[in-house]
């Protein structure tokens, strides 16, 4: 599992800007905010467009992807 933990994170820390540790910390604390700043307007538009749509965000949430982040997250 921390094999998958740590693919997870660096794919996050690519995507966002931030070192992993801080995506970990920030994902600890709940602080979504300190994670959606870095995004760039396109990107935080798409996020809000399917946050805003409940059966986007379900769809999002089912994913294999969330579904591993999810499952890390409610062990800690």
């Amino acid at each position: 599992m921390a094999d998958n933990e740590n693919k997870l994170y660096e794919q996050l820390s690519q995507q966002l800007g931030l070192s992993p540790r801080q995506i970990q910390a920030s994902a600890q604390r709940g602080d979504m905010d300190s994670l959606t700043q870095k995004l760039d307007k396109d990107k935080a538009a798409q996020l809000n467009q399917i946050l805003s749509d409940p059966a986007k965000t379900k769809a999002v949430l089912e994913s294999p992807q969330a579904q591993a982040l999810m499952k890390l997250l409610n062990q800690q």
